[in-house]
């Protein structure tokens, strides 16, 4: 007699994280289930705050170190406000192409810049 463990079978789905990242990606540009606003100079782009927590460690320290309201990020330059539900997060230490570019790269895996926006997409 086998254990229950012993019955378990592992099916992997090779495409389903790809799938998933696209899925996210195109509620974002839809702005479908977004729970946050990241504004710059400006521009605002609406976003999910679990994707970027679990693409940064600034913003995943921003999102759960605040304990709700407003927040001020780690090294300055960032507040979020809004706690769990919709909130915006001013950014003032990245520009709308490198913000543009790394938000891009959080949903689709690819990093597209132009080589003079390099810089400050390291930077950010």
């Amino acid at each position: 007699m086998g254990s229950p463990e012993d019955d378990l079978i592992g099916i992997p789905f090779p495409d389903h994280s790809s799938e998933l990242l696209s899925c996210l990606n195109e509620q974002r540009q839809l702005g479908h289930l977004c729970d946050l606003t990241i504004r710059t100079q400006g521009l605002e782009y609406r976003t999910h705050r679990a994707v970027l927590a679990a693409c940064s460690h600034y913003f995943k320290k921003l999102f759960t170190e605040g304990g709700g309201g407003a927040v001020t990020g780690a090294g300055g330059g960032g507040t979020a406000a809004g706690g769990a539900g919709t909130g915006v997060c001013e950014l003032d230490f990245v520009g709308p192409e490198a913000l543009g570019a790394l938000l891009e790269f959080a949903y689709t895996a690819t990093l597209t810049t132009s080589s003079a926006n390099m810089p400050a997409v390291l930077q950010a």
